[in-house]
């Protein structure tokens, strides 16, 4: 009897270690693909900045928030999310893509960009706007999926967005809003 007891406390071990590990990955796996969009979308902030530049717009623009909101507003509507949950989210995308877009802009006021910008119209919008429906998409496909985002994700979410000049309290506001999101 005595030899098993240690065999039983290894089993005991694993199931209390590994099975949490492995929950762990496969969440991770799981919500990959939505963390990768994220960061795709908030890639287009320094094109987005530097259109801006070139062309003596304001980075901040109400009327084209108002616009994306009430787009993901009904695109999850469609999908079965809380509207409230993902208005909260894409209230906090606009913000980290704003701030984004203040430090490209300060950026270069040291060492000015000289690159030609995308037009803003018919290459940038176009873009963030299938992004923003892809990731309403990939939401509703976790929630279908029964796969939640959960606070043990944090750190991955922190190393999947890699978009330059975010700070990692423009991530922390991300991904608190994702844990945030809910169906109807």
């Amino acid at each position: 009897m005595r030899k098993d007891t240690p065999s039983k406390f290894f089993v005991l071990f694993i199931s209390i270690v590994i099975t949490p590990l492995s929950t762990i990955a496969v969440e991770q796996y799981e919500t990959e693909p939505l963390f990768i969009l994220i960061n795709e979308r908030l890639n287009h902030m320094e094109d987005v900045a530097l259109y801006k530049l070139k062309n003596h717009v304001a980075i901040e623009d109400l009327e084209r928030e108002t616009i994306v909101i009430e787009n993901a507003l009904s695109a999850a509507l469609e999908q079965g999310i809380e509207h409230h949950s993902i208005e909260a989210f894409f209230e906090a995308q606009i913000d980290v893509s704003k701030a984004i877009q203040y430090r490209h802009l300060a950026d270069w006021l040291s060492e000015p960009n000289t690159s030609v910008a995308p037009d803003l119209q018919k290459v940038i919008r176009p873009a963030i706007t299938e992004l923003g429906e892809s990731i309403i998409l990939e939401l509703a496909t976790l929630i279908d999926k029964s796969v939640r985002i959960t606070p043990q994700q944090r750190i991955y979410f922190h190393n999947t967005i890699t978009t330059p000049n975010i700070s990692e309290k423009d991530k922390d506001r991300l991904f608190d809003s994702l844990l945030l999101i809910q169906t109807q």
